[in-house]
């Protein structure tokens, strides 16, 4: 078993490590999680897939609606958002393996993956970083098939398309600009980088406005995803994409998705570093604070917070059930996002989710020692389920949509920088910058600004709440008894001056996940279940 546990540190890329050995079946995702493994019982025989819909579909699995409603609360926090959808169905936690037995029912787990100490400067951490960045973009190179990748002019596709250019056959390089205010930045920061890419073969420019709207396009959007995910809101506008580049002859776009969660901390780090660094982690913690309004009692209270994960876990939920506001980013005290649950649940749904929020919360266990190893792992393994849904967008378009940041080797790389090092509250990605210094131009590694679509996403909510409230209908969800469709309308009302509101999305990827699972045997229900008919 241990040279089966060893293969994925033998080989960059992204995959699922699956072998024999004398009858005895192995299989094991990638540590990240963009690469799952469930199994299930079919038809007598344990059978392990790397698609959980797929399995379900196999196996007539019914639906779990508990889960289901636990997937409608933001901030969802571990171990709640691995409670499976469809009853029978077991994940494999990305850090473990599973065999199944020689009589094909037996199964057994261990692990295979622990996360590096972070002991190294960011000097020796920036090498690490760019040998495996490389050696992740030549992974998807070496074939000499023509390649695309994003170049946004940010830190996190802008090194992709670095290396790609200088695979065998050159890139194709693509950068969308928006024609609101600023819009044209990426545009501007995306031609600086351009000169230190000879292999770029062609850049393509084009406007946000030849692309459906946020919001536009979902009721076209059939492609199937195996949980609900961010990634439905962003499917016509990759599509879009995919299609080109197919149109042209190209198999595989390289994103740059998964470079904020890997490359950004949050103040929780701070209370972490002070135990060990008690006056860097508290001038680190006051300058996120100072800005904020917070004075130095509440800095000093939340890095003195001594409460474990299951007491702070308790607490959150209880100001969830509560509807108490969660801030708008974690405290310094926090283990994760406070989670919140959506205005609209209904009240049988409600009180289902707070039975289950607090028998889970009896026996969580955090992801690592202290606040910060458990939201690193946390944070990169959102970042997965967000990349690992858009990757499942790309075949329904016959292109590879290939996020390579949460490969296993590239974030092994940044979890072994000292924290205090690898990012910091007065510079924009520092690790990334050390990492490709001398290769793209100073210029460009000076940028420190990042343009969002909030313009964007205001006009596209107002334009398409008729396809949001379509999407409510036919996938069921709107009679399912799970959401008050009253309390729903009321909530989601656009508002010219302010962003959607962020529960609304939670409705939206659960309504496309269920619409696009219709029809198949994976969106069976059992008897009771309130999917498809309210109780």
């Amino acid at each position: 078993m241990g040279e089966m546990t060893q293969v994925s540190a033998r080989f960059a890329g992204n995959y699922c490590v699956v072998g024999s050995l004398g009858g005895l079946v192995y299989a094991q995702g990638s540590a990240m999680g963009i690469r799952r493994v469930f199994h299930a019982l079919v038809d007598g025989v344990r059978v392990v897939s790397d698609r959980a819909d797929v399995l379900a579909e196999l196996g007539g699995l019914p639906m779990d609606d508990t889960a289901l409603a636990l997937r409608l609360a933001a901030a969802l926090p571990h171990p709640m958002q691995e409670t499976p959808l469809w009853h029978g169905l077991h994940p494999v936690a990305p850090e473990d393996y599973v065999t199944v037995d020689r009589d094909g029912r037996s199964w057994h787990t261990g692990t295979w993956w622990r996360r590096p100490e972070p002991g190294l400067s960011r000097a020796e951490g920036a090498r690490k970083l760019r040998a495996a960045l490389e050696a992740a973009v030549h992974a998807r190179t070496a074939s000499g098939d023509p390649v695309a990748c994003d170049l946004s002019g940010g830190m996190d596709s802008t090194p992709l398309c670095y290396f790609a250019a200088k695979g065998p056959t050159g890139v194709l390089a693509t950068t969308m600009y928006t024609p609101d205010p600023g819009g044209r930045q990426d545009l501007e920061w995306a031609r600086r980088a351009l000169p230190s890419m000879p292999g770029v073969r062609e850049h393509v420019v084009g406007s946000t406005d030849d692309m459906p709207d946020f919001f536009g396009g979902l009721l076209e959007m059939h492609a199937r995803l195996d949980e609900p995910t961010q990634a439905a809101l962003a499917a016509p506008r990759i599509v879009s994409v995919l299609r080109d580049d197919a149109a042209r002859g190209i198999g595989t776009r390289i994103n740059g998705l998964g470079g904020d969660h890997l490359l950004r901390g949050q103040n929780i780090v701070e209370h972490s570093l002070f135990r060990t660094r008690p006056l860097l982690a508290w001038r680190r913690a006051r300058a996120a604070h100072v800005p904020e309004g917070h004075g130095v009692r509440t800095t000093l209270r939340e890095l003195l917070d001594g409460s474990s994960y299951r007491q702070w876990l308790r607490k959150v939920i209880t100001d969830a059930l509560n509807d108490v506001v969660p801030p708008e980013l974690p405290r310094v005290s926090d283990w994760a996002m406070p989670p919140a649950l959506p205005p609209w649940l209904s009240a049988d749904v409600r009180e289902t989710v707070a039975v289950k929020l607090r028998d889970l919360a009896r026996t969580a266990e955090p992801l690592g020692r202290d606040r910060a190893t458990h939201f690193e792992l946390l944070t990169l393994r959102d970042g997965a389920r967000l990349t690992r849904g858009a990757g499942q967008i790309g075949p329904h378009a016959g292109v590879a949509y290939d996020a390579p940041l949460l490969d296993d080797h590239i974030a092994e790389a940044v979890l072994a920088v000292r924290r205090e090092e690898r990012d910091t509250p007065m510079e924009w990605k520092p690790l990334m910058k050390a990492a490709m210094r001398g290769l793209l131009p100073d210029e460009f590694l000076r940028r420190t600004s990042k343009v969002g679509g909030s313009a964007q996403s205001v006009r596209g909510f107002a334009a398409h709440l008729p396809d949001f409230r379509a999407l409510m209908e036919s996938s069921g969800l709107a009679s399912s008894g799970l959401i008050d469709m009253t309390k729903l309308a009321d909530t989601t009302r656009p508002d010219p001056k302010a962003m959607p509101p962020t529960h609304m999305h939670k409705a939206l990827n659960m309504a496309v996940f269920l619409r696009n699972q219709a029809g198949s045997r994976a969106f069976d229900r059992g008897e009771g279940d309130m999917i498809g008919g309210q109780r």
